[in-house]
């Protein structure tokens, strides 16, 4: 038998929809193929849920010990890893708990599992130089309209309907801590690294969309027509300002070009 068409058996086999990989074990005076195969199907699917529970230790702490494996057996049963690294298994999961249910019907699972999953981001992606709000008053204001913005590799920014960010710390420290489950937000987080310490900020809806439009490649002068349209003119340049400054000093910005002149 080809090694491809193997390989694809004992998958099957480990994924639990197929017993044709049997044929080719052998037991011995103790066990039958079943129960041997049965040794490297309970650790794969073992070892995945551990991985998931390192990598999302606060939706663990969320729906506790027992239901956390339940979703995550749901959720590896669905989708099966398809990388060589174990590091990507759960890049799926607040997808899947946003559609399935009964998990889509309480918005915390979600959004604790996209924190999570930020978190864990920011944490592995690669270093990157900051700029800072020097390197911005370096450029002549008449060019202002046209800077866009390298925004740094670690960081992330999502919607969120839940105050996560508040009650992760909580449930970390004690799983059974008390919290408002019907507590609702809107807007969304950023999540970023700067060295070695992670960092996470909550950002009103209008910041969310600016920062969206500034990671799609939108000027300055852009940004600020995206933020009057939902804020009186004469403010939508100073709020856009206010949220670039503050990016800068954030150290989320690896560079800015101005190649297009233009004005805010």
């Amino acid at each position: 038998m080809p090694l491809a068409e193997m390989e694809r058996l004992f998958q099957d086999g480990l994924l639990g929809s197929s017993r044709e990989i049997l044929s080719h074990v052998n037991g011995n005076a103790r066990e039958d193929a079943g129960a041997m195969f049965g040794v490297y199907r309970n650790a794969y699917w073992a070892r995945l849920v551990e991985s998931l529970a390192v990598d999302l230790p606060g939706l663990k702490a969320l729906a506790g010990d027992a239901a956390f494996d339940h979703l995550a057996r749901a959720y590896v049963a669905r989708h099966p890893s398809t990388t060589r690294s174990i590091r990507w298994a759960g890049r799926l999961l607040p997808q899947f708990l946003a559609r399935e249910a009964p998990y889509r019907d309480d918005p915390w699972l979600t959004d604790m599992a996209r924190f999570d999953w930020a978190l864990a981001h920011a944490f592995d992606a690669a270093d990157a130089p900051v700029i800072g709000v020097a390197q911005l008053a370096a450029i002549p204001p008449e060019l202002w309209g046209g800077v866009t913005l390298v925004l740094h590799p670690t960081l992330d920014c999502f919607a969120v309907s839940t105050p996560v960010d508040v009650v992760r710390p909580l449930l970390l420290a004690d799983p059974r801590a008390a919290f408002d489950r019907d507590r609702r937000r809107d807007g969304g987080l950023m999540v970023w690294r700067i060295g070695d310490d992670l960092k996470f900020r909550a950002i009103d809806p209008l910041e969310q969309d600016a920062l969206a439009a500034a990671r799609a490649g939108a000027s300055f002068g852009e940004i600020c027509e995206t933020i009057a349209a939902r804020v009186e003119a004469e403010a939508a340049a100073m709020r856009a300002a206010g949220f670039l400054r503050g990016w800068l000093e954030w150290g989320i910005v690896q560079d800015i070009g101005h190649d297009a002149p233009g004005s805010a």
